[in-house]
């Protein structure tokens, strides 16, 4: 088996597989491979958003600190094998390729069974046993309670990042109803780290099931940050009397450091990690991740954001609230797609009256919004083919003008191709 039938079939099987109403089904599976998944050490990782960036967070803190350290996240933005890394090395296509042949004859027997998700899982836990790896960082997919990724028992550490509303078809309509799902991976007895700025009825949920699990509750003091410097090219902060710089963009991206924080100091307090400082700043400094406030070009500025739902709009219009006010920046013009199992007319609401003019595209993946039911949001709006988005966005916005390109975390990848036309 080559690369290329490895992911043809990987992408063989459905997007959601069977209806999940307990583990079992997961658990079975793990068991049919000698349950790989308890010869490891997890951090794991649930939330709406800012589980990406807290997972590359604490994987590259655990990296220079000397620990051989697995990390399992998902969407893939540019290649599937980012999905599954060790010390920041994407699986090798040999190796997958050997995973893949190695769980192929218990699949074939039930392929309609399972998800992409349940085999991405499954091919991880093997593939982070079989290097042995120190620690594994584990995000989860959807919710927590119910996400495959749960049938993890060695968990050091629960990590809850920021908690809003999406996927509510699957997770419920409520914040506390969302939030029940992501505390579900709690474990007893180990550390939960939360994000400082949760709405209170999320931090509720996620506080009593930590005491119920009898697990220390830890959340970042916003008393003791000290935000220094916050530019285009990252922020400068000071923590309990300790500086940090970072690359990732946007207040939202420094409360995930300091939780990145917290979950590396609970891990030290337990005598699993031995952490010195200059681990953590170096760490923090280094960690970097696509479509998260990226720029990728600057005259006129270009910005790459993955936002896709209500929360994570309102903290990219944080972001242009701080930097469109520069003199330089006269004209704000989005390329926006979004998909239709979003509440993108929630999303879109929050940036559209930052927005002097959007380019609506759509068809860059399955399921998208038309684009002619997006331009009906914003009051200056425009359809455009995927192929000639980016290339108007830049003629209109000028030199000093920004352009935002968000609404999916799927959009790089389907305009990568179109960039270099652009300018």
């Amino acid at each position: 088996m080559n690369f290329s039938e490895a992911r043809n079939y990987i992408g063989s099987f459905p997007k959601s597989g069977e209806r999940v109403t307990s583990l079992n089904r997961f658990r079975e599976l793990c068991a049919k491979f000698g349950n790989p998944q308890n010869a490891l050490s997890f951090v794991h990782v649930a939330g709406t958003n800012g589980k990406g960036s807290t997972v590359r967070m604490i994987t590259e803190v655990l990296i220079t600190a000397g620990y051989k350290t697995g990390e399992f996240t998902s969407p893939y933005i540019r290649q599937w094998s980012e999905r599954i890394r060790i010390d920041g090395v994407n699986i090798p296509q040999n190796e997958l390729c050997a995973v893949v042949e190695y769980i192929k004859p218990v699949f074939d027997r039930e392929i309609r069974r399972y998800s992409q998700f349940e085999l991405a899982t499954i091919i991880a836990f093997i593939y982070f046993a079989s290097q042995k790896c120190d620690i594994v960082v584990l995000e989860t997919g959807i919710g927590g309670l119910l996400d495959c990724t749960n049938v993890v028992t060695t968990t050091l550490l629960s990590v809850i990042t920021s908690i809003s509303l999406d996927h509510t078809a699957i997770l419920g309509d409520t914040l506390t109803a969302i939030a029940e799902q992501k505390a579900g991976i709690i474990k007893p007895l180990s550390g939960t780290v939360i994000y400082p700025d949760n709405p209170p009825e999320a931090e509720f949920i996620v506080l009593k099931t930590a005491l119920a699990n009898k697990s220390e509750f830890i959340k970042p003091d916003l008393n003791k940050l000290k935000i220094v410097e916050s530019s285009l090219s990252g922020s400068r902060f000071r923590y309990k009397h300790k500086n940090f710089d970072i690359r990732m963009v946007g207040k939202h991206q420094i409360y995930n450091a300091v939780t990145a924080l917290e979950s590396l100091r609970a891990l030290y307090r337990t005598g699993f990690l031995s952490l010195k400082y200059s681990s953590e700043y170096e760490g923090l400094s280094s960690a970097y991740l696509h479509s998260r406030c990226q720029i990728i070009h600057d005259k006129p500025l270009i910005i790459l954001d993955g936002a896709h739902n209500p929360d994570g709009m309102k903290k990219l219009c944080d972001f242009i609230r701080g930097y469109a006010s520069n003199p330089r920046i006269n004209r704000v013009v989005m390329v926006v797609g979004m998909r239709e199992d979003k509440d993108w007319e929630g999303a879109l609401a929050e940036i559209s009256r930052y927005i002097d003019k959007a380019i609506c595209i759509d068809g860059f993946m399955p399921g998208t919004v038309p684009a002619s039911k997006l331009v009906s949001v914003f009051s200056d709006a425009i359809t455009a083919p995927v192929s000639e988005a980016v290339a108007k966005a830049v003629h209109i916005a000028g030199e000093n003008g920004m352009v935002i390109i968000g609404g999916s975390l799927y959009l790089a990848e389907a305009l990568n191709k179109y960039m270099t036309n652009a300018f």
